[in-house]
Formats: structure tokens, C-alpha cells, sequence
């Protein structure tokens, strides 16, 4: 089956569709209306090429083609009719190849060969390529990312934050470990790194962890200072959140130095729309822990409410709107446009209107169970089409899959397509989390491994 994308040659730009048959794949020009890459050809090692490249439609009578360097093992070149095609067996960088014409040269073009898929992976965009930067990762619940390249994610039972360092891989110290309780839907649940962490430091948890004196297990917020690769100089800015299971976890820092906290409904629904219950609704606060004053009641953090586990958020980089992601009981899991003072009316008898706040807004709803655990959206870098896509992630389903939106605030949902499935076998390749890189790559954690997919044009 063929993989291949883009393709340009003598400046008359061509696309190739996917050829599922066996047979070859004929290129027709087109009129180039978006940022199509010229003259480039993507592929994963172990997949045929039926057709890579043809020459304009007609071709010299005493054609004969020579390609230079040499192409990657597994493909050759119809002398011919300049047609590339075979298995690649191995994968290769981005390399530029010289096609000439009885000696003299013809076009340049491009050929990147991502590596065989890992069997822990069934189907993923064919202009993308996936790599393990971690094996047997001990459930990394939540992931972010520095601008030096570093990569922070969580341990949900043991309460190790970890770094994946570019040059070192996964460092064997932890950068901070954290006392926690576990239980269903416990332990360290939330990561964020702040806006400003290149100058501050800031890394902000959210933990589940043990009552001292008496007291109840509770959840907190706290926030450590990176000195280098080590958390320092603890502090707890949120104390006192109920637990129980139904906990949420995520935590988001906007650019205005807010820190939004997912919060699940502890298995109550009543909670979700009780004034001053800090269960079933999503917070806001300072990154100091304080409380913003422009919040929907004053001198309370409550930003939304009427959830029941809102476990995935993120932020649109363009317009700066929440997004979020709630797990129904059964069915019914939404994503949802988080504003001020919003209310999703769970804890509402059936068809009850709100008593506090305005009915929010949903944006996509499944009929079936797909729990949403996370969500982020695309800059669009290195894969124009893909700007302003919301990516989610599907406990239910293995799946990292894509919605196309359109509308001011990007609520309209145009398709719901698949990008990546990982193989149903066990928990272990359930996806957890996803967040986007600065060069358009994506890290995607499961509860058993951290990948990193990426454009294959980036080998």
C-alpha cells in the first residue's frame, strides 16, 4: 500500500493519492492552493512504493534516467519513465537526489523514510513517524515540555516527576518525588510548567496526598523552582481539595499567569453545583495560589462548573479559549468550550436549567463512552492542514484522533478524523497524554511508554 504525499517536479506541482490495489498511482498536476512541500517524497520503512515519481506527462522519446546519490535500499529508479518504486527496508533522512536525463540534469526532489512502525502501534497519518523515547514507563499520566528541549512528565503511583533530556534521554534522577496517596483515580495527576518557566522555574503539581494529625487525604496544588534538573523549594499554594475517585487532574497556565485545575466530582454529582464545594469544576487561580479577582463569584476559585471529570484541557494559542474534556457516566463524553462562569449541569435533575451561571457550550459529543484524557491543539507548524485542529485522545478507543474546526472561536466541528491508534492489547498502550512541540512533532504518552511523532520530512 503506497504512502506517499507530495510530489513536484519542473515546477508543476502534483499530488499523489494513496494506492490501496496494488496497482500503480498516476499523478496529475493541480493547482497548488496551499504550502505543499516540492518535490518531496514520505514514506515508512517496510511499506511499497507502487509509483513514487513520474516525469511530466510526456516524456522524451530517448529517455534514460539516472538518479544521484543513490536512493535508499529497497528502491529503485524506471530508467525509463523516472517511476521510484519497491520497498524501502530501512529508513533515511531528509535527502536531496539529482534525477537527470542522458547526463544532463533534470529536477531535484527529496526522499524521507521514517522507521517501521512499533508493534505497539496499529495506524498513524502516513506523513508522520513514530519513535519510543521511553519504554516501560511507569504510567506518565501527564506530560509537558521546555523550550530547551527537555520533556517533564509525571509517575502517577510512585510520585516521581521525571525529565527526558534531548542529548541524554530519560534521566535515572528523579527531577522531584512527591509523598502521595493511591487509589482509584489518585496519586500525582497534574503537571505544568509555567509560562514564564525559562525565567522562573515554576513547575506546578497536583497531587493526591496523606492527611497529617487527623486530617483527611486531601489533594493539593504545589509548585516547585527547577535549579537545573532538581525540584526545589516546595510549596503548597492550593491546599484542602476533596478526593475520592472522579479527581481530575489537569492543570493549565495561560499567558496572563493564571493556573486553571481540573476537578472531578469525587463520585458525588450534588458537588458539581455547590457554591464553595471545590469538586466538579474547574478552578482558576494566580500562579501564586491567590484568587483572580475578574473571577464569576468573588474571592471564589470557581471558574466553571457542572462537570463530572474534567481530566483533559488545553488552550487555543490563538484565541486563548479552554477547552475541555468531560467523562459522562456511561456515555455522552464531551468536549466543551470553557468559559467564565459557564455550567455543564451535571448534579442537575434532566432538563433542570441552571441555577448559577450560563449553559455552556458543548463542542463535539459521542454517544458512546471514548473518555476523553487529553486534548491539544495544532499551531499548524510543519503541517499547514492541521492548524487550529483540536487533537484528543480516547482511553476507550487506543486512539489519538483529530477534529477539523472551523467558526470564530473554533467550536464547529467540519470532521472527526483518526491520526493514531495504538494496538488494544491491555492498558499499556491506552493513550494518557499529547502535547505539541515547537517543530510540529508531538509527544504522546500511554500508561506503559512516551513517544515522540513527528513529520516524517523531519527525519
Amino acid at each position: 500500500m503506497s504512502k506517499l504525499l507530495k510530489i513536484s517536479l519542473l515546477g508543476a506541482s502534483l499530488i499523489m493519492a494513496a494506492c490501496d490495489d496494488g496497482g500503480s498511482v498516476r499523478l496529475l498536476p493541480v493547482t497548488v492552493t496551499d504550502t505543499l512541500t516540492d518535490g518531496q517524497l514520505l514514506a515508512r520503512s517496510d511499506e511499497t512504493i507502487d509509483s513514487a515519481i513520474v516525469t511530466p506527462l510526456t516524456l522524451p522519446a530517448d529517455a534514460m534516467f539516472t538518479v544521484s546519490p543513490a536512493l535508499p535500499a529497497g528502491l529503485t529508479l524506471n530508467p525509463s519513465t523516472a517511476v521510484i518504486s519497491g520497498t524501502p527496508t530501512v529508513s533515511s533522512s531528509n535527502t536531496e537526489y539529482t534525477l537527470s536525463n542522458n547526463g544532463d540534469e533534470f529536477d531535484t526532489f527529496s526522499i524521507a523514510i521514517g522507521p517501521t512502525l512499533p508493534a505497539s502501534v496499529d495506524t498513524l497519518d502516513s506523513r508522520y513517524s513514530i519513535v519510543s523515547l521511553v519504554d516501560g514507563a511507569a504510567a506518565p499520566v501527564k506530560v509537558d515540555l521546555a523550550n530547551d528541549g527537555r520533556i517533564f512528565y509525571t509517575e502517577l503511583l510512585s510520585g516521581n516527576v521525571r525529565i527526558i533530556d534531548p542529548t541524554l534521554g530519560l534521566l535515572p534522577t528523579p527531577f522531584a518525588t512527591v509523598s502521595i496517596v493511591t487509589g482509584v483515580e489518585q496519586g500525582l495527576i497534574g503537571l505544568a510548567l509555567d509560562d514564564n518557566f525559562d525565567s522562573n522555574g515554576f513547575v506546578y503539581l497536583h497531587a493526591t496526598v496523606p492527611g497529617i494529625g487527623g486530617a483527611n487525604d486531601h489533594a493539593e496544588i504545589i509548585r516547585l523552582t527547577a535549579l537545573g534538573n532538581i525540584g526545589t523549594n516546595s510549596t503548597v499554594l492550593v491546599d484542602d481539595l476533596p478526593i475520592a475517585n472522579h479527581n481530575g487532574g489537569e492543570l493549565i497556565v495561560d499567558q496572563s499567569g493564571h493556573l486553571f485545575v481540573g476537578r472531578g466530582d469525587i463520585g458525588d454529582p450534588a458537588t458539581a453545583q455547590l457554591t464553595g464545594d471545590r469538586a466538579g469544576k474547574v478552578l482558576r487561580y494566580n500562579t501564586d495560589g491567590t484568587v483572580p479577582g475578574d473571577n464569576p463569584i468573588g474571592g471564589d476559585p470557581e471558574w466553571a462548573r457542572g462537570l463530572r471529570n474534567t481530566f483533559a484541557m488545553t488552550l487555543n494559542p490563538q484565541t486563548g479559549d479552554l477547552f475541555g474534556g468531560d467523562a459522562g457516566a456511561v456515555a455522552n463524553d464531551k468536549i466543551i468550550l470553557l468559559e467564565s462562569g459557564t455550567n455543564f449541569l451535571w448534579g442537575l435533575g434532566e432538563n433542570e436549567p441552571p441555577s448559577v451561571g450560563t449553559a455552556g457550550q458543548i463542542v463535539q459529543t459521542w454517544p458512546e463512552s471514548v473518555t476523553p484524557t487529553a486534548l491539544m491543539f495544532h499551531t499548524g507548524t510543519n503541517q499547514a492542514d492541521f492548524q487550529n485542529n483540536l487533537f484528543y485522545a480516547s482511553w476507550n478507543n487506543y486512539e489519538i484522533n483529530r477534529l477539523s474546526l472551523s467558526g470564530s472561536q473554533f467550536t464547529e466541528v467540519v470532521a472527526d478524523a483518526e491520526f493514531l491508534s495504538f494496538a488494544p492489547s491491555g492498558d499499556a498502550n491506552r493513550p494518557l497524554d499529547i502535547v505539541e512541540d515547537t517543530d510540529g512533532s508531538f509527544i504522546v504518552a500511554t500508561l506503559g511508554a512516551i513517544y515522540r511523532v513527528y513529520p516524517t520530512q523531519l527525519q
